[in-house]
């Protein structure tokens, strides 16, 4: 039998519930995850009802449960989701922050599908410098406008914006990502910060 989160007889529940925009959220998560990644800026930004709740006790009874292991965001009437970048995805969908054709999806979709993984000195020498070198080139393409697609707040921009942040802690020493290093880069973060309806 399939995970209750897989089980194709969810699917009409599913559909219907992806519709509504009036959901409350509960979005449950470690202190050390940041905002849950990008799920609480794109619930804030969407203005969704949302709860942050931390794990109490039963976090390992309830993760045992949990698709992969990982807890859920919930949204209380209908769905629960595991997997932060499925989450993410979602609700960036939802909330019509992901793209309104295929060309833009295809832009979205490649500027987040770049990660940055390994011990810090591999992530310094490689993959962090690879990240800042063509994201800092597209965002100055771009216009420098804070936003990778276009002139619109979109799901590549929130998951810039998580790793910004998690750079800046990765690299804190070596100055990688800095206003003055890195302006184009910098801006996505400032219009995420500046964007009133996206704070958690």
């Amino acid at each position: 039998m399939a995970h209750e989160s897989f089980d194709p007889s969810q699917a009409a529940v599913f559909n219907e519930f992806s519709h509504k925009k009036d959901n409350t959220f509960e979005v449950c998560y470690f202190a050390i995850h940041g905002f849950a990644t990008v799920t609480c800026p794109i619930l804030a930004a969407a203005g969704a009802k949302l709860t942050n709740i931390s794990p109490d006790d039963k976090w390992q009874k309830e993760k045992a449960k949990a698709p992969f292991g990982e807890i859920s965001a919930d949204g209380k009437t209908a769905l629960q989701a595991a997997e932060p970048d499925s989450i993410g995805r979602y609700l960036a969908r939802k909330f019509g922050f992901y793209s309104s054709n295929l060309f833009e999806e295809t832009a979205i979709n490649t500027f987040v599908s770049q990660g940055a993984s390994g011990g810090e000195q591999v992530l310094i020498e490689g993959s962090i410098i690879t990240w800042i070198i063509y994201n800092e080139q597209h965002l100055k393409d771009n216009g420098s406008n804070g936003h990778f697609v276009d002139d619109k707040l979109t799901y590549a921009d929130f998951k810039a914006y998580f790793l910004i942040y998690a750079l800046e802690f990765i690299t804190a020493k070596k100055d990688l990502i800095l206003h003055e290093k890195t302006l184009a880069i910098w801006k996505v973060k400032e219009a995420v910060d500046l964007d009133p309806s996206a704070k958690a």
